[in-house]
């Protein structure tokens, strides 16, 4: 008996273990589509790959969306080794500099590496804590501190530190509104603390991305809040602003679990929002902190639409990185391997 028992667990883990195989498959054929799914080498670099530079998959950085700069990567190192002096240095020059962008994006960093290293019963690192002693009321610390804690008393109090510490910096909002979801922020209080920020900097990305992810379904949204506020932050806007990017993010969530058929990817509507991004990418400046963003998103959709000499431009400037959309939905390197490998071996 107790061997027919045995055998028949066997049977149902393997049962089971073909399901999810299955289910795997259905995902990659949805992202990639069928005949790419349906090879098992798609993924390995060919040797035009090679000729151009790009890199394998076990050298693709599943951290960042693109490399974080020599300054902010110095700083994130010292503060991993202990010392928080260059990660205040780096904060206080974009502050200085009016930086907004690479202000709001390198409190983002530090604040998960802070989290990161925060103990279960919430202990900052010894690195942030002496930061926040040896500059007692610093705003960046606070900065850093809000975005290492969860919804709170310790985050709130942070936030307003950072605020007071100036007035005209838009980053304490940023940081606020990346934590609304956690913190069951409703509408009303989204929208106003969204004004308060491009009130400082209209066009600023870091606001828009995480109030995008507000009001997508996933958040506190749904996919035609989403779809209001995608539109209207890219209507008007100045090319080289990036705002093209939240359509494009906005199209991709809705149709992320339902596009089946490629002729989706192939519509005169979206062929317009890819065309609209990548005029708007062309016109960014080159060292534009949130570009690579945007060339990742027009990579996937370009690649889609089988305008590989197009998506083949983009994958070279992004290659090395995989922490972006499409990509960070799914097993990075495999989808972003796959596509940029049937771009390659299928640009002129």
């Amino acid at each position: 008996m107790s061997r027919v028992i045995l055998v028949i667990l066997i049977g149902i883990c393997i049962y089971f273990w073909f399901r999810s195989r299955r289910g795997a498959d259905r995902m990659i054929k949805t992202m990639t589509g069928p005949e790419v799914a349906a090879s098992q080498d798609a993924a390995v670099p060919s040797e035009r790959s090679a000729e151009l530079g790009l890199l394998p998959a076990q050298k693709q950085d599943t951290r960042y969306a693109a490399a974080p700069g020599p300054e902010a990567a110095r700083a994130l190192a010292a503060a991993e080794a202990g010392d928080w002096e260059p990660a205040a240095e780096l904060l206080a020059t974009a502050a200085a500099n009016k930086d907004w962008e690479r202000r709001a994006l390198w409190a983002e960093l530090l604040g998960k590496a802070a989290a990161d290293r925060t103990t279960p019963d919430g202990t900052a690192p010894a690195w942030l804590a002496e930061w926040e002693k040896g500059r007692e009321g610093d705003g960046d610390a606070a900065l850093v501190r809000a975005g290492a804690e969860g919804p709170g008393a310790a985050r709130t109090a942070a936030l307003e530190r950072a605020k007071e510490a100036d007035p005209a910096d838009p980053t304490p909002y940023v940081v606020e509104i990346g934590g609304a979801v956690a913190a069951e922020v409703p509408h009303s209080e989204l929208s106003a603390l969204f004004r308060e920020a491009i009130i400082r900097e209209p066009y600023l990305y870091a606001a828009h991305a995480a109030a995008l992810r507000y009001w997508l379904p996933k958040g506190k949204g749904s996919a035609p809040l989403a779809e209001e506020f995608a539109t209207d932050a890219a209507a008007g806007a100045p090319l080289g602003s990036l705002m093209t990017a939240f359509p494009l993010i906005a199209w991709f969530e809705e149709h992320l679990e339902s596009t089946r058929d490629p002729e989706e990817y192939r519509t005169a509507e979206l062929t317009g929002r890819i065309d609209r991004a990548l005029m708007d990418a062309a016109a960014a400046p080159a060292d534009h902190p949130r570009l690579p963003e945007l060339r990742h998103l027009l990579a996937y959709f370009l690649y889609k639409q089988d305008r590989f000499d197009a998506a083949l431009e983009q994958f070279r400037h992004v290659d090395g990185y995989v922490n972006a959309l499409p990509w960070s939905y799914y097993t990075q390197q495999n989808l972003y391997m796959r596509a940029r490998e049937t771009t390659v071996r299928n640009a002129a």
